[in-house]
Parts: structure tokens; C-alpha cells; sequence
């Protein structure tokens, strides 16, 4: 498989995450070190676990080596993880024949109120980037893609949840060219 179809796929990282993401206040407290914060992890991974955590399964199609769509099915794990301070998810996959797995660790900053994620895949792959998190239903993901074969691209994933009877609806755009072109490379839902 090739690195494009890899990164592709990756960014399904947080099914259940973005999912359960609840609506965030402003902090009440200061932002600066220490200033009346409560040292341990944000509730929001807490709440958001509730919900998130435990298996999901995923079916749809994404761009395989050949650069064409092809079935492809899923499994999903999510819990929190170290020390409950991040969401772990760890995805194992298959794009038509071919085998495919990462992990994830998402967290929440209340003082900037926005979500971030890591992650790394089998392909030698890695992304960061960042969600605002939940609006009318819906996450919005931006990350940049890391590539030993690619080098730098940008990835766009959208996450879905305003049909609780379909599940999390997901699909992702890359652009290899800093945003001048997006190519859509898997669309997926998602079940507990």
C-alpha cells in the first residue's frame, strides 16, 4: 500500500472520540500555570470517555495503492490512557486485501478549548493537528501528515453524528500541496 493510501486511512483515528465529545464551557479558571486549576485531567476526556470507550466497528471504502476506492472494514478500540490524561485509539483495518493499523492519543486544553491529536501508523506515518471540537453535531479535524515517502501533506477529517441511528458517518481529504487540492480518500461508518 502506498504512503497516500495509509496516511488516508489513519486519519479515521478517533471514531468514538469525536463522537461522544460534549459541548465545552469556557474555563472558569485562570489559564496560567497553576492559577486555580485542578492539576488532574480535564473532565472533558472523562466525559467523553464515557461514551467513547469500547469497540467500534467500521465499514466503507478507501483509496487503496492503486489510487482507487476500494471496501474496506475496521475495528476501533478507545480508553483512556496514561494516567486518564489522553484517549487511546487503536485501529486495525483492511483496504481491500491489504492490512493496515494505528494508534491515536487525543487530549482537551480548557484554556485553549480545543482538542489535539497524535498519531502513528504502520506505514511509518505520523500527524498532529487539532479540533475545536463538536459543532451541530459534527468534528472537524486539521492535521498535518509526516511521510519518510511523501514528505509533508495536510489531512482534513470530518466526523458525523447527526443520525444517531447510522452511527459516526467519517471521511477524509489529503492535499499533498498545502491546501490547493484536496482529494477525498475514504468514507466510513462506525458502530459500537
Amino acid at each position: 500500500m502506498n504512503t497516500f493510501s495509509r496516511v488516508a486511512l489513519a486519519m479515521v483515528g478517533m471514531t468514538g472520540l469525536a463522537a461522544a465529545q460534549p459541548k465545552t464551557e469556557a474555563p472558569k479558571a485562570d489559564a496560567k500555570a497553576g492559577a486555580g486549576q485542578d492539576m488532574g485531567p480535564p473532565a472533558e476526556l472523562a466525559t467523553t470517555a464515557k461514551t467513547a470507550a469500547g469497540t467500534w466497528h467500521c465499514k466503507g471504502q478507501g483509496m487503496d495503492h492503486t489510487m482507487k476506492m476500494v471496501d474496506t472494514t475496521g475495528t476501533m478500540t478507545v480508553k483512556l490512557d496514561i494516567n486518564n490524561w489522553w484517549l487511546h485509539g487503536s485501529f486495525e483495518s483492511r483496504m481491500g486485501k491489504e492490512p493496515f493499523k494505528f494508534e491515536s492519543f487525543s487530549t482537551y486544553n480548557p484554556a485553549t478549548r480545543k482538542w489535539t491529536r497524535v498519531m502513528v501508523e504502520s506505514g511509518g506515518n505520523w500527524a498532529s493537528g487539532e479540533s475545536a471540537g463538536m459543532k451541530d453535531n459534527k468534528v472537524d479535524w486539521e492535521l498535518t501528515t509526516h511521510s519518510p515517502m511523501m514528505g509533508d501533506g495536510m489531512f482534513r477529517d470530518h466526523e458525523d453524528m447527526s443520525d444517531p441511528k447510522a452511527g459516526v458517518k467519517l471521511s477524509g481529504e489529503f492535499s499533498p500541496d498545502k491546501g490547493k487540492t484536496w482529494t477525498k480518500v475514504y468514507e466510513l461508518a462506525c458502530k459500537k
